[in-house]
C-alpha cells in the first residue's frame, strides 16, 4: 500500500485557543466628589526652625531639603534651584488630576485589585470612581490616565520616606516634552498614583 508522504507530513492541525480578555477598569461618575481646595504641606505660621532654614543659603537652593532635610534627585534640583515651597509645590504637584482616596486588595499571581476615587478626570467636574486590576500602583494608574487621553511615560522613579507619609519624584515623558513631578502619600502606592497624576497634568495641561 503506498502513501502520499507529503499528505502524511501535514495531517497535523494546530488547534490555538484564543485568550480571554483581561478585566478592563471600570469607571463611575461620583457626583458628590468634587475637586478638593485643600493645599498640601502649607502653613499658616512657619516655625522657628523653618525661618533659620530658609535664612540659609545652602538649604534655600534646594525647597525639599531645606523643608524636609533630604535631597531633590539631581536633574530636579537643578531646575527648582532656589524656589519658594509654594511656588514648588504649584510648578511640580499642581494636582489638576488627584487620587483622593485609593484601597488595595492583594489577588494571585502577583496582581492587586485596586479601587480609587479620582478628581479631575472628567469635564464636568465630577469625581469618578475607579476599579482596576494591576501588577501594581503604577501600571493601574499609567492605564487610567491612558484612557482618558493622558499618557505618561516614566523615565526616572525617586521615593523617600518623609516622617509618617511617602514622597515620589517621577521624571517622565509624553513624545518630546519632558517633566519632573512629586506625588506625597500616606503610603507608597498613594504617592505613586499623586505622582503620575501630577505628571500628567504638566505634560497635557
Amino acid at each position: 500500500m503506498n502513501f502520499d508522504s507529503e499528505s502524511t507530513m501535514n495531517s497535523t492541525t494546530l488547534i490555538r485557543f484564543a485568550r480571554p480578555d483581561e478585566p478592563r477598569a471600570t469607571y463611575t461618575a461620583e457626583p458628590r466628589l468634587r475637586r478638593s481646595t485643600a493645599k498640601t504641606f502649607t502653613n499658616t505660621t512657619p516655625t522657628r526652625i523653618e525661618k533659620r532654614r530658609q535664612r540659609t543659603r545652602t538649604f534655600a537652593e534646594d525647597p525639599f531639603r531645606a523643608r524636609f532635610g533630604q535631597r531633590l534627585p539631581a536633574g530636579m534640583r537643578q531646575e527648582a534651584r532656589g524656589m519658594e515651597w509654594k511656588q514648588f509645590i504649584r510648578t511640580y504637584a499642581p494636582a489638576t488630576i488627584r487620587v483622593e482616596s485609593l484601597q488595595v486588595r492583594k489577588l494571585s499571581l502577583g496582581k492587586h485589585a485596586f479601587t480609587l476615587a479620582m478628581t479631575g478626570l472628567r469635564a464636568d467636574g465630577q469625581g469618578t470612581r475607579v476599579e482596576i486590576e494591576a501588577m501594581g500602583a503604577s501600571s493601574a494608574m499609567t492605564e487610567i490616565l491612558a484612557d482618558h487621553g493622558f499618557p505618561v511615560e516614566t523615565l526616572e522613579f525617586h521615593q523617600y520616606s518623609i516622617f509618617e507619609a511617602t514622597v515620589t519624584f517621577l521624571y517622565t515623558v509624553h513624545k518630546s516634552k519632558r517633566v519632573w513631578a512629586v506625588g506625597f502619600g500616606a503610603d507608597r502606592d498613594l504617592s505613586i498614583a499623586n505622582a503620575l497624576c501630577n505628571a500628567a497634568s504638566r505634560l497635557h495641561m
